[in-house]
C-alpha cells in the first residue's frame, strides 16, 4: 500500500508543479501588457496624438503613434514591446531622430497596470512610464531618469471606443 500512496503523492506533486510552472510562464509573456491593446488618443492644441497597440504574439506587441492635424497624418514613432530571454523591452523608432534607428529600453518594473522602461545611456528620454488609470485612460510620461526627473513630458490618453 505504501508504494501506491507514494506513487500517487509523487504524481500529484508533479502535476501541481507543472500547472504552477505553466501559469508562471503565461504570466511572464507580453500578454501581461495587453491592457495597452487598442487605439488611444490625446487632444493637443494643434491636433491629436494617437497611439495604437496590438498583441501580435505572446512575445511581441506592436504599436505606432501619429500626430493628426486636420486631414494630415504625420507618423511620429513605431513601437515594439517584446520579450527576449527572461526580460521585457520597449523599443521606439521616432521619425526624424536617431538616424531612424530604434532605441531600446529595458522594462525594469511592471505590474498588471503599469510599466517602467529605462535606458540610462540614451540622451532623452532615459525613462518611459505607462500607467493604466482605468480601462479607458492611460497616463504615460517620459523623463530624464533618476538624475533628471524634472525634465519630463506627460501624455494623457483616452481609449478610442469603436
Amino acid at each position: 500500500m505504501k508504494p501506491i500512496a507514494l506513487s500517487l503523492l509523487l504524481l500529484v506533486t508533479i502535476l501541481f508543479v507543472q500547472c504552477k510552472s505553466k501559469k508562471l510562464s503565461q504570466e511572464k509573456s507580453v500578454s501581461l501588457f495587453k491592457w495597452l491593446n487598442g487605439s488611444w488618443t490625446m487632444a493637443e492644441k494643434d491636433g491629436v496624438v494617437t497611439e495604437e497597440w496590438k498583441l501580435v504574439t505572446d512575445s511581441l506587441m506592436e504599436g505606432r503613434s501619429d500626430f493628426i492635424k486636420g486631414d494630415t497624418i504625420t507618423p511620429f514613432e513605431t513601437i515594439k514591446l517584446y520579450k527576449k530571454d527572461t526580460s521585457f523591452y520597449y523599443e521606439a523608432k521616432a521619425a526624424g531622430q536617431n538616424n531612424e534607428l530604434p532605441v531600446g529600453f529595458k522594462i525594469t518594473s511592471f505590474s498588471d497596470t503599469s510599466f517602467v522602461a529605462e535606458n540610462p545611456e540614451h540622451d532623452f528620454p532615459k525613462r518611459i512610464t505607462y500607467n493604466l488609470i482605468n480601462k479607458d485612460s492611460i497616463h504615460a510620461f517620459i523623463d530624464g531618469g533618476k538624475e533628471m526627473s524634472d525634465k519630463r513630458s506627460d501624455f494623457y490618453y483616452s481609449r478610442v471606443k469603436k
